[in-house]
């Protein structure tokens, strides 16, 4: 047994059921501060994955049919479905307007992040700092990777964002006209599985081709691997943690926050 990968298994859970226990009691007991709640758990994982990302990992699916299924991603594959699924949280409770907002505010994270770190790439390192050229190799991001990364990050967010409410509002009489336990609710799981995948899928697609293929000039054959590893894996973490999002969704219940004042409360 590999003893890491079960760790890792213990972290991912946690850290997904701390997110969606803390959001939903900040939404309930402090609906105006929720949005802010779940935006910074939003700009967290973008920015834990622009920091992970810098590591290529491995990820072992076993053996099927007499193939080892084996393919290679930046770590931070891990956490991208994550930022998906905030995203659904936040435009499930809020609206697509707050959730194109909370996109916009985590695009200007990413903005300053990269300048931050460009600033201190730039800063002379001290004589005795015997690290210095790895730590420049790991976070002095190239050009090509920065801007493929942001158009992914705001194609694919939008497009999740847009997509979720359309589909919420096509299929809401349906939901509402299930009787059975919310977790059971087809409805609710449709909207996150197919937003969460077709995001996920396109994310795949545009970073990969415009990093390594428009801007890096990777053959084709080598692109299409990428692209076919990341979707793979990040499809299919997607999946994995929908049932977050039904439970999440179970209980808030049926109130409707869409209509919170955000204005300082009175004491």
């Amino acid at each position: 047994m590999d003893y890491n990968l079960l760790f890792v298994a213990l972290l991912w859970v946690i850290t997904i059921t701390i997110v969606t226990l803390s959001s939903v009691k900040i939404i309930k007991k402090y609906p105006a501060y929720g949005f802010a709640a779940l935006t910074a758990f939003f700009v967290a994982y973008l920015l834990s994955s622009q920091v992970i990302a810098t590591k290529l990992a491995t990820f072992d699916f076993g053996t099927w049919f007499g193939h080892e299924i084996l393919l290679v991603a930046p770590a931070a594959a891990i956490l991208y479905p994550f930022i998906a699924l905030v995203l659904d949280m936040i435009n499930e409770v809020y609206g697509r307007k707050k959730a194109v907002a909370a996109v916009m505010i985590a695009f200007g994270t990413q903005v300053l992040f990269v300048m931050f770190i460009a600033m201190a790439v730039y800063i002379p390192a001290a004589p005795f700092f015997e690290l210095s050229e790895a730590w420049t190799s790991i976070f002095a991001l190239s050009v090509g990777v920065t801007i493929a990364s942001w158009i992914a990050f705001l194609v694919c967010s939008l497009l999740d964002a847009y997509m979720f409410s359309y589909i919420k509002k096509k299929l809401l009489p349906r939901e509402l006209a299930f009787s059975g336990d919310a977790f059971l609710n087809p409805y609710i799981w449709l909207r996150s599985l197919l937003t969460d995948a077709v995001s996920l899928a396109v994310d795949s697609f545009i970073f990969v081709t415009v990093a390594f293929y428009i801007i890096g000039g990777l053959p084709w054959e080598i692109v299409a691997g990428l692209i076919v590893g990341q979707l793979v894996i990040k499809v299919f973490i997607g999946i994995i943690d929908t049932p977050w999002f039904v439970f999440y969704k179970r209980m808030l219940g049926k109130t409707d926050y869409s209509n919170v004042k955000f204005i300082e409360e009175k004491s």
